[in-house]
Parts: C-alpha cells; structure tokens; sequence
C-alpha cells in the first residue's frame, strides 16, 4: 500500500507529532487476546504507536478523539464476498457495509463475469476505486460453472485467468466452484490452478460435502480454503487437512450453530476465518455484514475476542496482508470503536487513520456518480407465450415427465421422479395439479437456449415470478402456471435490463430493476432495499409462506450436487451429467 516508514519511524520516536491519537480505549490486542487500557497514534494512515494509557506523547496529535472508554478494534475483512449478491454496485455496496464496520474485502466477481466477462471485472475494480472501501478481487475461476452444462456470456480459460492476475488489486484465483472436475482430473481446471500457481496467486476453494479421498484430492490440487461447511464433521475433517476455514452466515445459508460446534473441537483456531459470501441489501440495512457473522458465532457459544481475530488478523493472514487485520505499529490505521464485543454497530470507523463513518452513518467524501450500462437480456427470440410451453411430438395424451422435486423445505435439494402428466393440442397441461408449476431457463446472452420443465412444490399458487439473478451463469429464471403470465414476466425483464419481478393476474406486481448486468441496481442501499421489500410482498401474495424468496436465483446452479435446470437441459449436478425432461424420448 506504500508508507513514509522514516516518517512512521520519527512517530513512533515522538520526533514528529501524529495526525491522529485515540485516547481512552479498551485496546482489544488480536496477537495476544489481551484487553487493556492504551492510546494508539496514527500517521499517515498507519498506526505508529500504542501507547500504556498513563503514557503521555511528547508532542500532540493534529487531531485527538476520545474513546470514553469503548474498545477499540481492527476493521473487519470479509474473506469471500459476492458484491453482486447485495444487489448494489461495488461503491454503493462500500457504503454500505463500512458503518457496520467493515474495512477490507475479498470479492468474486464472478456473477458478473458470467455476464460480461472481462469488461465485468474490470468495471468492479473501476467502481471499487470510488469509494474507502478496501476492495481486493479474485479471478473467476468457474465462467461457466461447468462447460457443457450451461452457457453464459462468457468463458475463461487459463489466458483470461492470466489477464485477471495480472491487473492491480487481483489477489488470486477464485473458488474453484468445479470441485468436481478438479477431482477428476479436468484439463482446463489444471491449466487455470497452474496459471494462478505459476504467478504466486492464492487458490480459493469451494468444497460442499467434501471429504475423503476427494478431499485430500482437492487440497493436493491447491485449493487453500472452503466457505461451504454446514456441519462440525466438516469443519474438523477440513482444518485436518489443512485448510483455511471461512465461517459464513450469509442471506441464503447460515449454519453456524453447527459450525461453531466443529470450532470447539479445534484447539488451534489460526486457520479460521470470517466471511459472508452472499448478503442482499435489506439484511445489509437491518442486521450488518461481517458483524452480523461476528454476532451469530458469538451467540452460539465462541469466544468473542477469539472471533474477532477471526473476523480481522486470520483473514488478513489468510490473503497474505501483512500490513491489515491489526492495530499495531506499521499497520493500516483500518480500525472501529465498539461499545461491546458481541458485533454490534460500532460508533467510528476509521480507514487509513480517516473516518469514514459515525454511529452508522456513512461519512466518506467519495460520492456516487451516474453509471451507463448496456442491456444485456437478449431474449427478444421469444416470440410469444407459445414459447414457453412444455411440447410433446405425438398424438399422446399424457407423458412420463422428469418432474423436480425438492427433498427439503428450502427448494435447494432436488430430485428428479418421472409423473405421467396430462396432454392437451401437443402441450403438457397442468391445471388439475396445484402442486406443479412450468419453470423455464432461457439464455439471456445471445444463443438461443431453453429449456422447460415441471417443478413440484415450488409454492406458486398463481401468476409469475422470475429473475435474471440466477447462479452461476444468470439466464433468465421464470416459474409460472400460465404460458401468458410467463411471457408477460419476461418483457418487462427486457424492459427494466433485468432484475426480479412478480406477475399477478396478467399484471407487473412487484419488481427490482437491476440494470447493471441484470445483476446490481444503480440506486443506494436504501433505494434497492426499498424495491426488494414491494418485490417481496408481490412475492408472496403469488407463492406460499414457506417458498424461499430467491428460489430462483439457485435453479441453475450446477455447484449443487442434485437436480437443477439450465439454459440446456436438465442436470443432475451430483454426477455432472444431462437427464432428460421426457424420460425414453431422449
């Protein structure tokens, strides 16, 4: 980051006076565990020198703040973090999440990879560099998730991972999401590991359920860390083998009950560390960011100071910072005064020795500026509702199906089991059956790709929902009953560039216009959360209590090891294979 160390040296001596002297802390020491009374003196942005509370300085700081006796702590690092996820662009999303307390992250673009390849990433960079914020990016490893299976708007091979590394801030290649493919063996996951090995970078991992042989497979491989643990036999079986554990409780998964109890199996925590991996802006407005995670893994029985030092040192260590995740002589002045430590709103926030946020509110100089993007929903192709019919060739009067069926209440887990459905003029007929609902996956990036299916136990009672947020290659995701609502749903997805919306009886009901990609708003974090809330209660007046609001969002994910659907067919995503939606005629 560059510092003046003969200026932090003459600080440090009391040769030259400090720009910045907080007095009165509880100075929580994460090397130690220590908690002690202590004033810290700031130069330049970084920290010269902590001093004994009784401990005056031979010449006075241009400005001095008083503590009143809170503690002071360093500023949190999000060690894997989606900027996509929060609906907001990266400056809106520094903004954000600053007045909770956060100072430093390690981001995945690649949501918008998927869409713009490239030029994605380097508009997160250009955006990022608006605001305080630390924001460090690492290259999209999985653009597409898995070759074959679905089509985005781009693919990275090795060249394009080289490209990624070789730009400023770019700390490392991104979860290596195909842990499958890496397993077994794949060439262009080989070639895009060693092009991040051959430049010194760091290999992020993502490992659900991994254990065993494949396991020790995958940590051969390189990959160093996993966000993706839900239970304590993960936790233990992963640190054994030696990886870096980020702790995650995020807006779609939090299992940190389970988690924590996988912590307290471990005596040594140095391999542990904090991340929140995908969080939407009304939680953001609500609850925090890596306070909110902070807050859970206190609650459920950890150590605060422990996990603080998670949620700082560990995850600057993790990345190799060596100058961020303390307050102490030489490193960044990146810190918060807190009125307890259990992750609640600090009262300042200071990044580089600056503040940057008071009682949580935002208080950064930077200020937003207007952004253009293109429209990237191509899906003009889809002439009429006619399109989104589920057809059959034959004179039938009914077909065997592969209808999804969820194995949990979260719509996450899926299997696939043939129904013998009713025919009508050619069209599968669902209307004696509540129970089912169409979704279709249409590409959204130029190639004319679709595919329709049956979903059982979705939620939908009637009308439309659909989005253009869905992971990993974000095609457009529609469920409907009606072939008109569906299509309806889609032209104003054209119309807004992308985003999330609800159609009732015929009618545009709830909506999130997210222009930038069809992935993140141009408006605030209050702006987009206000959207996101209308959406919600459109949601569900048209879907049951229980259905999960971004079911759509993980239809096409083909990192989960069960049923989902994307732009080319169904996928069993545990063996990474096609099945097809009329079983015998395929």
């Amino acid at each position: 980051m560059g510092k003046n160390r003969k200026r932090l040296i003459q600080a440090a001596m009391g040769e030259i006076p400090c720009d910045l002297t907080i007095r009165n802390i509880q100075y929580v020491n994460v090397f130690t565990g220590e908690i002690y009374p202590a004033q810290v003196d700031v130069i330049d942005g970084y920290v010269a020198r902590v001093r004994e509370a009784g401990e005056e300085a031979e010449q006075p700081a241009a400005e001095i703040v008083d503590g009143e006796g809170n503690y002071l702590i360093p500023g949190f690092v999000d060690t894997h973090v989606h900027v996509e996820s929060s609906m907001l662009i990266p400056e809106n999303f520094s903004r954000a999440v600053i007045p909770w307390g956060t100072t430093a992250v390690c981001t995945d673009p690649h949501e918008i990879a998927n869409v713009l390849g490239i030029d994605g990433v380097k508009f997160m960079l250009e955006n990022a560099s608006r605001s305080a914020l630390r924001q460090y990016v690492l290259a999209p490893s999985c653009v597409p998730a898995v070759p074959g299976l679905e089509c985005s708007g781009a693919e990275f091979g090795e060249e394009e991972i080289g490209e990624i590394l070789d730009m400023d801030h770019v700390v490392g290649v991104a979860e290596l999401m195909d842990y499958v493919g890496v397993c077994r063996g794949s060439e262009r996951m080989y070639r895009i590991m060693e092009k991040g090995l051959e430049k010194g970078a760091y290999l992020q991992g993502h490992g659900p359920l991994l254990g065993g042989r494949e396991l020790s497979a995958y940590r051969a491989a390189g990959a160093e860390s996993d966000h993706e643990s839900e239970t304590a036999e993960e936790i233990q079986e992963k640190l054994r083998r030696g990886m870096h554990i980020n702790l995650r409780a995020s807006s779609l998964a939090n299992h940190m009950d389970q988690l924590a109890a996988g912590v307290r199996r471990i005596p040594y925590h140095d391999f542990i560390s904090i991340c929140t991996d995908d969080v939407h802006a009304g939680d953001l407005l609500s609850s925090g960011h890596i306070n909110r995670v902070v807050r859970c893994a206190i609650e459920n029985g950890l150590e605060p100071v422990d996990v603080i030092r998670m949620a700082t040192l560990n995850g600057a260590r993790e990345y190799g910072f060596k100058e961020l995740g303390a307050v102490a002589p030489g490193y960044a002045a990146d810190m918060q005064l807190v009125r307890a430590l259990d992750g609640s709103q600090p009262e300042r926030v200071w990044i580089a020795g600056k503040t940057v946020a008071v009682k949580g509110q935002y208080v950064g100089e930077d200020e937003g500026q207007p952004i253009d993007f293109p429209n990237t929903v191509k899906t003009s192709w889809i002439a009429g509702a006619e399109d989104l019919a589920l057809t059959v060739d034959g004179p039938e009067r009914e077909a065997a199906v592969n209808v999804i069926v969820p194995v949990d209440g979260g719509n996450i887990f899926r299997r696939a089991e043939v129904q013998k459905l009713p025919v009508r003029d050619g069209r599968v007929c669902l209307d004696s059956r509540e129970d089912l609902a169409f979704v279709c996956v249409i590409n959204r990036h130029g190639r004319r790709n679709k595919t329709v299916a049956v979903f059982q136990n979705f939620g939908l009672k009637k009308g439309a929902v659909g989005t253009t947020v869905s992971h990993d290659s974000h095609n457009v995701v529609i469920v409907y009953k009606k072939e008109e609502d569906g299509c309806r749903l889609l032209r104003e997805l054209e119309r807004m560039g992308g985003g999330l919306c609800v159609v009732e009886d015929g009618q545009v009901t709830g909506k999130v216009a997210l222009p930038a990609a069809g992935l993140m708003s141009a408006g605030s974090c209050q702006e987009a959360a206000g959207e996101f809330e209308t959406y919600r209660r459109a949601f569900y007046r048209v879907c049951r209590p229980e259905t999960p609001l971004l079911s759509c969002a993980i239809m096409s994910l083909t990192a989960l090891p069960e049923i989902v659907v994307t732009d080319c067919g169904l996928v069993d995503g545990g063996r990474q294979e096609f099945i097809p939606v009329f079983p015998g005629r395929e």
